[in-house]
């Protein structure tokens, strides 16, 4: 029977993946994280958190489209709570083909 690896998830920090202490009475401890592993834990069992706050330094996604009918562009914006068009169909009915475009891939 295979055995498969314990993986502990760790919050990141300013030293990377930190490093593995042994105290005295045989406790192999995760630091900076000071959680306790098993004595054959590698760096390959650790599984770092996402960084916190991440969403506020993502640059939101945008896609422009040039109208079929006039010369003005429509741009549509990843925001929160999903995509989102300048365009008088989304305005009026939540609902545009640009975004369907999107969706479609």
């Amino acid at each position: 029977m295979v055995q498969s690896r314990k993986t502990y998830k760790i919050p990141r920090s300013n030293v990377g993946l930190g490093g593995f202490i042994n105290t005295l009475d045989g406790t192999r401890y995760h630091v900076p994280s000071w959680t306790v592993v098993e004595a054959d834990t590698t760096f390959d069992d650790l599984i770092l958190e996402p960084k916190p706050f991440k969403e506020l330094f993502d640059e939101p996604k945008n896609w422009k489209f040039k109208s079929a009918s006039s010369d003005k562009e429509y741009t549509v914006r990843e925001g929160r709570n999903g995509l989102h068009c300048d365009c008088w169909g989304y305005i009026a009915h939540r609902k545009c083909k640009h975004i369907k475009e999107i969706q479609n891939g």
